[in-house]
């Protein structure tokens, strides 16, 4: 068990003064449940604080009474790291500490931030009322309670130049014992909204991030399991970009989710989960076929270009779905959509 590993979650989905939403409490849930998970982030059940409002608070809430506010995130902040701090102090090696902060909601990209989860009791007059992510993370590298930090937030990053980015209350009493270690990963690009998909049950509702985040934090099949076994901070940064944008191609704006790795290795979030070695995969296209195709899937952060000229090409590829999608507009359609799956074993041809 990661002893040393804290998290602070939230969800927020009453909003009086603002539209409510269905899945922000759903996720923050839902991700408390891979933290405490044996087989997910494996953190003690009791360093984990999950802040959000019962379903009676949200029923019978106003704008002035209604929960979580701003401080209940702070207390259970505060509360994380005089908890690691004591148990450094009683031997812990500050190089195992890791702190979780998941925040799902409403959000704003305030002056001086790039990211803000709006509180319960923000209203458009009322916009302070927030968590502001870079002014948090800031304290935090400063502070250095933790050796990692690691932020996801769910939310919208609409641009609010008149809001100021509000940074935590706490006291840095501390100088640095060595280089903290973040990874930051947002809903959305700045500026750009972060959507919940459209199910018939509100109750049933994700967030298009949150649901790519767990599926890669799990391994997504393989689809994040990275050549020595393991779900990286890189493995997964490629996996959600690709779905997150992928499940909202149909949008006005497609969501883009953005990561930010301060660190000088990437961070590790499950080991063991069976390393995949690369096979020989042939590559078919149709007779006399030519000209530029893009190669899509696994391991990529960006797609692989292949100039065909009608000729098998032989590509090096580890276990998982690939498409392959041509140039050209007016090149013959490919055998199911260009969809293929590498096996492992690899060996196989795959006929366009």
């Amino acid at each position: 068990m990661n002893d040393l590993h804290y998290a602070v979650v939230v969800g927020i989905n009453r909003y009086p003064a603002f539209s409510d939403l269905s899945g922000a409490r759903g996720d923050a849930a839902r991700f408390h449940d891979w933290l405490v998970d044996a087989t997910g982030g494996n953190v003690p059940r009791e360093n984990v604080a999950l802040v959000t409002a019962t379903e009676r608070d949200e029923r019978e809430a106003d704008v002035m009474s209604a929960v979580p506010t701003r401080e209940n995130v702070n207390r259970a902040l505060y509360r994380t790291h005089c908890a690691v701090r004591a148990a450094v102090a009683a031997g812990g090696d500050w190089a195992e500490t890791r702190l979780y902060v998941f925040l799902a909601g409403h959000g704003i990209a305030p002056f001086g931030g790039d990211a803000a989860l709006l509180m319960a009791n923000a209203a458009i007059d009322l916009l302070g009322n927030h968590i502001a992510v870079r002014p948090y993370l800031s304290w935090y590298e400063s502070a250095s309670p933790f050796h990692e930090i690691v932020f996801f937030a769910d939310c919208c990053r609409t641009r609010f130049g008149g809001v100021t980015a509000f940074g935590p209350p706490f006291t840095d009493t501390t100088e640095a014992p060595d280089k903290v270690e973040c990874f930051v990963g947002y809903g959305s690009a700045l500026g750009d909204p972060a959507y919940e998909q459209r199910v018939p049950e509100p109750d049933q509702s994700r967030g298009h991030f949150t649901s790519a985040l767990l599926e890669g934090l799990r391994g997504a099949g393989g689809g994040t399991v990275t050549a020595e076994g393991e779900v990286t901070s890189d493995s997964l940064a490629r996996y959600v970009r690709r779905h997150v944008l992928d499940r909202t191609a149909g949008e006005l704006v497609p969501q883009e989710a953005r990561f930010l790795r301060e660190t000088s290795t990437p961070i590790v979030f499950a080991q063991g989960l069976g390393g995949v070695g690369s096979y020989p995969v042939t590559l078919r296209f149709p007779p006399g076929f030519k000209g530029g195709v893009e190669l899509r899937g696994r391991g990529f952060d960006e797609p692989r270009r292949l100039d065909v000229d009608g000729a098998d090409h032989v590509a090096s590829l580890v276990p998982g779905l690939y498409k392959v999608v041509a140039d050209s507009l007016t090149a013959p359609e490919f055998t199911d959509g260009g969809f293929f799956e590498v096996v492992t074993g690899g060996g196989s041809v795959v006929q366009f």
